[in-house]
């Protein structure tokens, strides 16, 4: 990301119709992955990164922390549009940002 980029809800990529067809009933599998978009969208919207980019205070980190979130996001959600979850990467986004672990996806859709 350059530095004066701010990234939004806006230009993150949207889940559409196979997201919402989802939301009366899912399999285990798309729970996990839906509760990881989730997850991954709150953190990357945190207030601080953005606070931080602006002040010039910790901006390299904070670009860093919202880069790595964002990315993670849209591979997950590649991911689950072409049903090709990778399990492993799954496992990996969970292990790494595990808060939150009842996270309503729902409220997103």
């Amino acid at each position: 990301m350059r530095p004066g980029i701010v990234f939004n809800r806006a230009s993150l990529p949207k889940s559409g119709a196979r997201t919402r067809t989802h939301a009366q009933s899912c399999g285990a599998i798309t729970d996990r992955v839906l509760k990881q978009l989730a997850r991954e969208l709150l953190l990357a919207q945190a207030s601080d990164w953005a606070f931080l980019m602006k002040a010039n205070t910790a901006r390299e980190y904070a670009t860093k922390r919202t880069m790595d979130h964002l990315a993670r996001f849209t591979r997950l959600h590649d991911q689950f549009v072409a049903n090709a979850i990778d399990e492993e990467f799954l496992r990996d986004c969970e292990w790494r940002d595990n808060i939150f672990p009842n996270l309503n996806w729902r409220y997103y859709v």
